[in-house]
C-alpha cells in the first residue's frame, strides 16, 4: 500500500511541475516551392501565422506602443524564427517582408517609429548569413485626431546563394512611442507582416557517370553511322 502511495505522490508532484508549462510545438506549412518550419509557441506579439503560395502572413492583434502626457519612451519589441527549406528543384532568390499598420500623434512632442531587421543564414553553413533593416516607407509625422497608415518593407537578396537549400530567418520587429509635453499622445501599432520566399527553378546538373554515359552513346551512335558508310 506504501509503494502505491509514494508512486501516487511522485504522479501528483511531477503533474504540480509541469503545470502551465508549455511544450515546444513544431509546425511546418508547405508553400508553392518552400516548407516553413516554427515553433508555434514562440510567435509572441506575431501571433499564429498562415500560408498563402510562399507567403506567411501575421495578422497581430496585441503588436503596440503608446505613451501619454510626457512619459517619454515605451518600447513593443518581439523578435520570430522561421526555417525555411526548398523544394527539390528550387533555390531562393530572395526573402521579402512587407508590414503595414496603423499611428496617432497628438500634441507637442509626440513620435513614433518603427524599426528592426531580417536576418537570414544557412542552415547547414551558419557562418553565411546576411542581415537587411526594417525602417518605415514614408516619414511616421502626420498629427491630428485620426490614425494614419505606415508601412515597411526589406528585402534580403539570396540569388548568390547557390546550393543553399535551407536556411533560418530571424526577423525583429520594435515599435516606439514617446511623448515629452503634457496633454500629448504617442501610439503605433503594427496590423500585417508577410514574410515571402521567392524562389527559381534550378536546372538539373547531369552527375558525371551519366554524363559519361551519354557521351559514350554518342560515340557508339557515330561508330555505327560511320560504318553504315563504308
Amino acid at each position: 500500500m506504501k509503494r502505491v502511495n509514494h508512486m501516487a505522490a511522485g504522479v501528483f508532484l511531477l503533474a504540480q511541475a509541469f503545470s502551465g508549462v508549455a511544450f515546444a510545438a513544431s509546425v511546418t506549412l508547405s508553400g508553392d516551392s518552400v516548407d516553413f518550419t516554427f515553433d508555434d509557441t514562440l510567435m509572441g506579439l506575431f501571433g499564429q501565422p498562415v500560408l498563402s503560395g510562399d507567403t506567411l502572413s501575421f495578422t497581430p492583434v496585441d503588436f503596440k506602443a503608446a505613451s501619454t502626457n510626457g512619459a517619454g519612451y515605451t518600447l513593443a519589441a518581439n523578435t520570430a524564427n522561421i526555417q525555411m527549406t526548398a523544394h527539390n528543384g528550387y533555390s531562393f532568390s530572395s526573402i521579402d517582408l512587407a508590414e503595414r499598420g496603423d499611428y496617432m500623434l497628438l500634441g507637442g512632442g509626440s513620435t513614433a517609429d518603427v524599426a528592426g531587421q531580417v536576418r537570414v543564414y544557412d542552415v547547414l553553413d551558419p557562418a553565411k548569413d546576411t542581415m537587411t533593416s526594417i525602417a518605415p516607407d514614408a516619414a511616421m509625422d502626420q498629427t491630428g485626431g485620426n490614425t494614419h497608415p505606415w508601412t515597411a518593407a526589406a528585402s534580403t537578396d539570396l540569388s548568390g546563394w547557390a546550393g543553399t537549400r535551407t536556411v533560418n530567418v530571424s526577423f525583429q520587429n520594435l515599435l516606439v512611442a514617446s511623448t515629452s509635453g503634457s496633454s500629448s499622445l504617442a501610439y503605433v501599432d503594427k496590423k500585417y507582416g508577410g514574410l515571402t520566399a521567392t524562389t527559381a527553378a534550378v536546372t538539373p546538373v547531369p552527375e558525371a557517370q551519366v554524363s559519361a554515359m551519354m557521351l559514350a552513346g554518342l560515340g557508339l551512335i557515330g561508330w555505327k553511322i560511320g560504318r553504315r558508310r563504308v
